[in-house]
């Protein structure tokens, strides 16, 4: 199965997920879908989890797909850091599919 999160090098974690929301200055809501099968039921299950990014230039919108990575804590539910836009959302389209995230 593939996975989102990318690299374990160093204690750096980065995983690519789906911006959700920026309502926040300098922070954006980051969804991770992770895909795997179960170890006794053999199912394909999927999970999701959302994490808050820090975004310092506000570059993010909805929609865009984006690399985060694990560092020290921000404040007190932030521990991500927005590192690359991978693609941007365009115009008020639906979210991108999860296919598009895998890739």
């Amino acid at each position: 199965m593939k996975s989102n999160t990318d690299k374990h090098t160093k204690g750096k974690i980065t995983m690519t997920g789906i911006v959700v929301s920026t309502k926040a200055d300098k922070t954006v809501s980051v969804d991770i879908e992770r895909i795997f099968q179960h170890s006794v039921y053999k199912k394909i299950v999927r999970k999701k989890k959302k994490y808050l990014a820090h975004d310092a230039a506000n570059k993010c919108q909805p929609g865009d797909i984006v690399k985060i990575q694990l560092v020290r804590p921000i404040s007190k539910r932030k521990r991500w850091l927005v590192v690359d836009v991978i693609k941007k959302a365009q115009g008020k389209e639906a979210l991108p599919t999860d296919q598009e995230v895998l890739k």
